[in-house]
């Protein structure tokens, strides 16, 4: 876990940023790259080696109504039908003080449209989730 100067990170040290330009009504963003990997078996009962496989990117970014209505209006301004369409990149950026920490989500592409809202609901807000082709963790120095 990074600390700074014997800080972790908060909510409110973090910016998201879409199409260039910051998300303020994020709530929650995920994100993890996975890799395959399967134990390879030979003589006797004790795996010999590890293989390895592909990766896969995948997360999760949580918008207010507002936030997803403005993200689904500047793919339209594109050409794009709505946001299935178009693949972006969003770059999270950790800050806290004078060091900022970025990654870069490449080629993030969201995979469904959730609509709706339930009795008591005081703001809507919907999780959308996304496929990526990398992530590029830590590019504070090429950003």
């Amino acid at each position: 876990m990074v600390k700074i100067n014997e800080k972790e990170y908060a909510w409110g040290d973090i910016t998201v940023v879409i199409f260039g330009r910051p998300v303020t009504g994020i709530t929650g963003i995920e994100y993890k790259t996975k890799k395959a990997k399967e134990a390879k078996f030979g003589a006797g009962r004790e795996a010999k080696s590890i293989q390895h496989g592909k990766r896969e990117v995948e997360g999760t970014i949580t918008l207010m109504q507002s936030e997803f209505t403005a993200l689904n209006q500047a793919a339209r301004q594109k050409g794009y039908k709505d946001i299935l369409d178009v693949d972006f990149d969003i770059l999270v950026s950790y800050m806290d003080g004078v060091a900022i920490t970025t990654d870069r989500i490449v080629c993030a592409s969201i995979s469904e449209l959730p609509s709706g809202m339930k009795e008591g609901d005081m703001q809507s807000e919907h999780a959308l989730t996304f496929l990526a082709l990398d992530v590029d963790y830590d590019v504070t120095a090429s950003v």
